[in-house]
């Protein structure tokens, strides 16, 4: 597998690739794989390619909550600032493959290379729109709108066009009510848009998909605009 199918590999040059190749581990991860802990130091960046992971805060009755996931298009374990040091844990949400690379081999290159630099703090940025941006979806548009734009995100996060997912988790992920992901995935499927079966969404037709979602999609997600 290329490690080039994460975005943020391959934009690196081809020199640069061939100095992070020999240390870029490729790691198999299954759904709900803990990566790292609340203050736990990092050991290692993660370039996922075909996985999803989930970034993740404590509340204070035991449970957590997802602010961010971060699939091709990203990565995670730089910690605050590039540094080792972490507020949120991280948890595999979809089984896939992912590249990790050694944090101190990272943070080296980060601080000598300012076009790796580029790359990291644009990845940064667009953590933090994915972390904003769903208040404003949620707010400005229908159930269905931010559903639309859901499945397009995180589709866009992994390879193909299907996703293991139940309309609860659907749910709990946007914060509506499992019977709004009901109706609407039955308006979809009934348009030949998706096709769902149990625990499983699988996307028919992806630019009428696309033209039906809000531009918090475009907005939120470059590979969209490719």
């Amino acid at each position: 597998m290329n490690p080039a199918c994460n975005v943020l590999i391959s934009q690196l040059s081809s020199e640069k690739c061939e100095i992070l190749l020999p240390h870029l581990q490729l790691s198999c991860l299954e759904a709900g794989q803990l990566i790292f802990r609340p203050q736990e130091l990092i050991q290692f960046a993660y370039f996922p390619v075909t996985t999803i992971i989930a970034l993740q805060i404590d509340i204070s009755d035991g449970s957590s909550a997802d602010i961010a996931w971060v699939g091709k298009e990203g990565m995670v374990g730089s910690g605050v600032m590039g540094s080792n040091q972490n507020f949120s844990r991280a948890r595999v949400k979809f089984s896939g493959f992912a590249y990790k690379l050694p944090l101190p081999i990272f943070q080296s290159e980060l601080a000598q290379d300012r076009a790796f630099l580029k790359i990291w703090m644009a990845a940064t940025r667009q953590m933090i729109l994915q972390i904003a941006m769903p208040s404003v979806c949620s707010s400005k548009h229908s159930n269905e709108q931010q559903i639309v734009r859901w499945i397009l995100n995180t589709l866009d996060k992994t390879q193909g066009q299907t996703l293991q997912v139940t309309h609860q988790e659907i749910a709990d992920v946007l914060g509506i009510r499992r019977e709004s992901v009901t109706l609407s995935a039955g308006r979809l499927s009934h348009e030949g848009l998706i096709e769902v079966s149990r625990g499983q969404l699988h996307v028919l037709n992806r630019p009428q998909l696309q033209a039906r979602a809000c531009e918090c999609y475009r907005i939120m997600n470059p590979i969209a605009k490719h």
